[in-house]
């Protein structure tokens, strides 16, 4: 019997995006951030902004940086839900978000260390995740791109844009 890994994080490059082989729309939103010369506007942003996530700088070894805004059609909201992606103020969404997985954000924390530096990161996942109980394989493709808000701006956020492909519940 073959078997396969429990986790697969591979980053396939940016020329995959260019060669047509990616989302659709993640290929939009990735050529629209190119044409900006990273230097996002909230007009460059907008077409794109409900299958965003934005982050703040802040990455560590161990996770990647909290989220502060998660939009309406993003990855992250279809996967975690609404009620995780609104949270509540005395929850200290000052703090930012962090995704419900801790093993899922210790294996994202390096794509967004790259995307810090100005290197646009676009792979694949699969893995399992645990949500409320359960245990379900998703596949999925992500972008992940830092951005100066303006170009005076002496910090960065990072802009995520994710596509499932596949996701099913383990028994």
């Amino acid at each position: 019997m073959l078997t396969r890994p429990a986790s697969q994080f591979t980053e396939l490059g940016t020329k995959v995006i260019e060669q047509g082989l990616a989302d659709p729309k993640l290929s939009e939103f990735y050529e629209a951030i190119q044409s900006a010369s990273h230097q996002a506007t909230p007009s460059s942003l907008k077409p794109y902004i409900n299958y965003l996530s934005l982050c703040s700088d802040k990455v560590s070894d161990m996770e990647p940086p909290p989220i502060f805004y998660v939009g309406r059609e993003s990855s992250q909201r279809l996967l975690f839900g609404d009620q995780w992606a609104t949270p509540q103020a005395s929850s200290g969404p000052a703090s930012g978000l962090r995704t419900p997985d801790p093993e899922l954000e210790k294996a994202s924390a390096d794509a967004y260390k790259t995307a810090l530096n100005l290197q646009p990161y676009y792979g694949y996942a699969r893995t399992l995740i645990s949500l409320d109980g359960e245990t379900y394989e998703i596949a999925f493709e992500r972008l992940i791109v830092g951005i100066r808000p303006a170009p005076t701006a002496s910090y960065q956020i990072c802009a995520y844009f994710g596509v499932i492909q596949d996701l099913q519940r383990r028994l």
